[in-house]
Formats: C-alpha cells, sequence, structure tokens
C-alpha cells in the first residue's frame, strides 16, 4: 500500500497557523473522502479539531479540484488522476495537551488536530516531512516519531506504520527546549522541558527513573522503545495526556524542583510530588490504556463517541497506581502516601454526586458529563478517577486478605498484561473484574456488581485495619470546610466572594442561593474574607441573613446554619497493631513479590 505523505509547516507564527500538505495515491474517478478526528484518545469528549480549520483545497497534476463539506468532520472530492494532493490550513491556538498550538517561540501538535485521513486508508505507512518556520533557524523538533533524514535541528523526514501509529506520536519544536535524559531497563527516556525554568534536573531524572522502574515492575515488561515527557512549563497549569512512548505534561513552573532553592537533598514540595504523581499516572498509561486497551477505544475511527461502562478500570486503577508507585519508588514515605488517599477520600466524600451516579455510569457518561463541568456538576457527577482508585484500593486490599497475599491487584494487572495488551488485542468490557475472579478464585460477582452498578460507596477504608493503619473522618477546621458544612457552599474570592457550587441537601441550597451569587454580607456585616471566621460564632441551627447580588439586583435570603464542618479523612499507621500487619502494609507499599 502507497504511502499517506504529510508535510507540516509552521507557516505564520504570528498568526498561529499550520499548514498541512497531504499527498496519496488514489483511484481516479472515484470519489474519495477526508476525515478530520473529532476526539482524541486519552480525552474521552468530543472536541472537533475540524472547528480550527481555516481553509482545504485540493489539486490532481496541478489543477484543482472540488472539495466539498459533508459532516462537520469530513469532505469529499472525486480526483481526476492518481495522485491527489490536499492542502490545509489551522489556527492553533490552544495551550492544552490535546491539540495544537503555535507562536512566534514554540509550536506543538498532535496529529489528530491537523492530519487528514483518507477514508479505508488508515492503515497505509505514513511519511511525514517537519518543516521549519519560514525564516527561523533556531528552532529544534522534539517527537518519538521514527526519524527517516532529519538534521541537526530534527527538521526532516519521519515515519508511521500507520495513520493510527501517527497520532500516538506528538510533536514539540521551538526555541528552549531541554531535555533531561535518563535510562530505564536499558531503554532511553527522557525529560523534555519545553520552555525557560530554573529547574533541578539531576533530581528529576533521580525521581523519575525511580518511579519509572517501579511501574515496569508491576508487569515485568518495558515496551517501549523510548520514553518522553514533553513538559509544557507555564504559569500555572497540570495536566497530561498519554501516548505510546510519550505522554504531554501542563507543568507550573513553580512545581519543578529548582536548581536555585533546592537540593538534591532537600525535602521535595508538595507541588513537585503532584507533579511527579501526574508523571507516575501517565507512565502507568504505557501498558494501561495505551497497550491494553478498552475495545470500544480500539475499534473507533474517532468520528463519535466510543461509549463503554470500565473507563474506571483504566483511569481509576491508574490513578491508584500513581501515588502508589511513588511510595514503593521512595519518592515519597508511608504517611506521605496515606495524606494523598486520606485528601482523596475526602474530596470524594464532599462530593454529593457519588450518591447520585454509580461507577459504570460515570464511565459511560464521561463524554456527557465530566468532561463539561458546570455549576451543579459536584451534585451530578463522582468521577471515575477518584472513586476508581478508591475501589482499586479496596480490590487490591481484599485480595491480599482473602487470598493471603496469594494474588493481589499486581498480579491481575500483570495478567491483564500477558492475555490483551502484550499482544495487542483489545480488552472487552468487564475484563478486569473477570480476570481478578480467574485468577483469584475468589467469588466477586457480588463486589463488583455492588461497586460498579450503584452508588454504594467503595470499601476501601474496611480493609486498612489489616495493614496496620488507623482511619478516622471527623470535621475539618480550615475555612472551606467550614463554608462547605454550615453552608454547603463553595466559593472564590475574598472581596464580595462569588458561589461557585452549592451542594445538594445543604442550607444554602434550601435557602435558594444560586451559583453565580456574590455574597456581600452576613447578617449585616461585610462577608469579604472573613465569613468563615464569623461562622464559628453561630451555633448550629441559627437562622442568619445572607445579602447577596444576582447579576445587579440586591436580594437577601435566611439561611439556617448547619450544625458543623464538612467533614475530613484522617489516616496515620497504628502503632498498636501486631507486627503481622505491619509486615502485611510493608509488602504492600514496597511491592516485595514483584518479579526483579
Amino acid at each position: 500500500m502507497a504511502p499517506l505523505e504529510y508535510t507540516v509547516t509552521p507557516i505564520d507564527a504570528a498568526a498561529h497557523r499550520f499548514r498541512v500538505d497531504l499527498r496519496v495515491d488514489v483511484r481516479a474517478g472515484r470519489p474519495l473522502h477526508l476525515n478530520l478526528a473529532t476526539w482524541i484518545p486519552g480525552s474521552y469528549v468530543i472536541r472537533d479539531f475540524a472547528r480550527h480549520l481555516l481553509s482545504i483545497s485540493a489539486r490532481c497534476d496541478g489543477e484543482p479540484i472540488a472539495v466539498e463539506s459533508v459532516s462537520r468532520h469530513a469532505w469529499a472530492c472525486t480526483p481526476r488522476t492518481a495522485t491527489l494532493d490536499v492542502v490545509c490550513e489551522f489556527y492553533a491556538r490552544d495551550e492544552s495537551v490535546r491539540a495544537a498550538f503555535l507562536d512566534d517561540r514554540r509550536g506543538f501538535f498532535n496529529f489528530t488536530s491537523l492530519a487528514l485521513r483518507p477514508e479505508a486508508m488508515g492503515n497505509a505507512p505514513c511519511r511525514v516531512r517537519l518543516a521549519p518556520p519560514p525564516g527561523i533557524d533556531d528552532w529544534r523538533v522534539v517527537t518519538t516519531l521514527p526519524a527517516t533524514d532529519v538534521d541537526a535541528n530534527g527538521f526532516g523526514v519521519y515515519s508511521a506504520d500507520s495513520y493510527w501509529d501517527l497520532i500516538d506520536h506528538p510533536v514539540a519544536m521551538g526555541q528552549a527546549i531541554e531535555r533531561v535524559d535518563y535510562s530505564v531497563r536499558d531503554v532511553p527516556h527522557a525529560f523534555v522541558l519545553l520552555g525557560s525554568h530554573d529547574a533541578d534536573t539531576r533530581r528529576l531524572a533521580t525521581d523519575l527513573a525511580a518511579i519509572c522502574e517501579t511501574q515496569a515492575r508491576v508487569f515485568d515488561a518495558l515496551p517501549a522503545r523510548e520514553y518522553l515527557f514533553l513538559a509544557q512549563v507555564t504559569p500555572r497549569g497540570f495536566g497530561g495526556l498519554e501516548h505510546r512512548e510519550s505522554s504531554v505534561l501542563q507543568v507550573a513552573r513553580d512545581a519543578l524542583p529548582s536548581v536555585v532553592t533546592g537540593t538534591a537533598d532537600s525535602k521535595r514540595s508538595e507541588a513537585y510530588e503532584t507533579l511527579l504523581g501526574l508523571c507516575s499516572h501517565e507512565y502507568f498509561h504505557l501498558w494501561n490504556v495505551k497497550r491494553i486497551r478498552p475495545a470500544a477505544v480500539a475499534e473507533s475511527d474517532l468520528a463519535d463517541e466510543a461509549y463503554f461502562r470500565d473507563l474506571w478500570a483504566y483511569e481509576g486503577v491508574t490513578s491508584y497506581y500513581d501515588d502508589l508507585g511513588l511510595v514503593r519508588a521512595g519518592v515519597i514515605g508511608e504517611q506521605g502516601y496515606l495524606d494523598r488517599l486520606a485528601k482523596l477520600a475526602t474530596r470524594i466524600d464532599r462530593t454529593p454526586g457519588r450518591h447520585r451516579q454509580s461507577l459504570s455510569q460515570s464511565s459511560f457518561d464521561a463524554w456527557l458529563k465530566f468532561y463539561r463541568p458546570d455549576e451543579n456538576t459536584p451534585n451530578a457527577v463522582v468521577s471515575y478517577y477518584g472513586k476508581g482508585a478508591q475501589l482499586s484500593l479496596a480490590l487490591d486490599l481484599k485480595l491480599r486478605v482473602e487470598t493471603h497475599e496469594r494474588v493481589t491487584l499486581d498480579d491481575i494487572m500483570r495478567k491483564v498484561w500477558t492475555d490483551y495488551g502484550q499482544h495487542g488485542t483489545p480488552v472487552p468490557e468487564g475484563g478486569l473484574a473477570r480476570i481478578a475472579a480467574e485468577v483469584s478464585g475468589l467469588a466477586l460477582d457480588d463486589f463488583f456488581d455492588r461497586h460498579l452498578n450503584t452508588a454504594i460507596d467503595a470499601p476501601w477504608a474496611d480493609w486498612l485495619g489489616y495493614f496496620g493503619i488507623k482511619a478516622t473522618c471527623a470535621p475539618a477546621t480550615d475555612d472551606a470546610a467550614a463554608l462547605l458544612g454550615r453552608l454547603g457552599l463553595r466559593l472564590s474570592g475574598d472581596a464580595m466572594p462569588i458561589v461557585v457550587h452549592v451542594l445538594d441537601d445543604t442550607p444554602a441550597q434550601a435557602a435558594g442561593i444560586s451559583a453565580g451569587d456574590r455574597l456581600v454580607a452576613f447578617d449585616g456585616l461585610e462577608a469579604g474574607d472573613q465569613l468563615a471566621a464569623r461562622l464559628a460564632r453561630y451555633p448550629g441551627g441559627t437562622e442568619v441573613a445572607v445579602h447577596l447580588f444576582r447579576g445587579d439586583e440586591l436580594i437577601v435570603r435566611p439561611v439556617l446554619l448547619g450544625p458543623e464542618a464538612a467533614p475530613e479523612w484522617q489516616l496515620s499507621i497504628d502503632d498498636t497493631a501486631d507486627d503481622s500487619c505491619h509486615a502485611r502494609r510493608a509488602r504492600w507499599l514496597q511491592n516485595d513479590r514483584a518479579p526483579a
């Protein structure tokens, strides 16, 4: 099969425009559809990348031919000869990890945003020429695409096995690019800093090498030719998107370990630990999602949604392993790990949507709800990331206790890998649950039915005592917890704060306060940043007058205050537990059962 030949050129950095040329062998006289993806794997919502298409034209032997739109993401033409040339221009100003961006300092794109796919040619090999921006000679290219003929800066010709392979290789280019290289199991890795920074690159390399090795031990395999973390350094921001041999990250500059303020022996900041957790999460996707692939995603042509009910088994399981990877790698201590579990539990418990939406429904509805949050999202949705991680924790601890540590979730993931991921076989819906029962020999049907198909809380805390861990839940002492528990509000801003969320079945909702209202006064006194302190002066059940602006109208609402602040989980090592519990915890968190 003749290759699809793409040329990508950043033709106008000031106007944020990429030009993409496609040459393809076709059958003369036969109509051809050209498709652009509407979503990118790993981000489960329709993005409609075609909205950024500025122009499209086609020629055969230099003669123009008509191109017609046939849908929001597809175009049709009838080639007159055996070779078709298509030229597109795209506007690129999306600074997220999902799309395309270009200015006079850097460029970035996923091929889902720029590469048209001729119908029925998705499996054709691809030849890609990456061209430098006109008049600029100091840009470099970083990508995991296999190079065929490139210059010292990385511009030139690359190859991909197919369109489906091509879209798993994002491309970064620009001036301020620094590679932090390290190796894991003789596979080259790098953390690529895209933007100015003062990062302690030695610490980055050391920490990431430990984390990546820890995750590879779960599967006893590292199936990548190389691996890159492409880190877009920004003033603020957080997020990531996985690919087969890389991940793209949004990294707040201050989250990086600083060579100015820190040393290799200094304490890691909370922001840096969170960044390492993100890296751990995206790296685990190298196996779970990119190779252990849900059948619905593997079978999708990226034109419409790919609905499935066990997204929790991919994102939730990965979310469980991201922080677990940090403690197993020695990046955080046992108490640090327990603190992160407690924060997750507190966040989930403060989400009323957990009583309304099951995990399977949360997975299925990701396309409609999770990626389209609004002021009512906390009341309607539970995160398949967070609650999925809690269920994964519960499953792992249950397996360890009930099989006397003969089987753990590590064993289940390794079995899913050898049965499916290692061979590139898509996983049918419910695959993880079936393998867990098969490998453990436990009767797990009721466990999964209850905790996937109903809104019952995951029983993660039930098993902690077997591992020498105490779990308590009591009203918190911070201002946000006071506002949440006693009023049922989440606010933004200090002077005349704005209501962001009103939670279900709370005093604020009963009083008719709405998202978007601006709080002016509380019992006649200015609200401001003293609201939580003033709340503390009133006993539960007290009626207070809340003055607020709705639009430009001043209104007053009487509110009956709740009795206490929102609850907060605390987890700690139980010094009174017996030695067997402490030994069981050590084997869990130190991963002693993983292959060497």
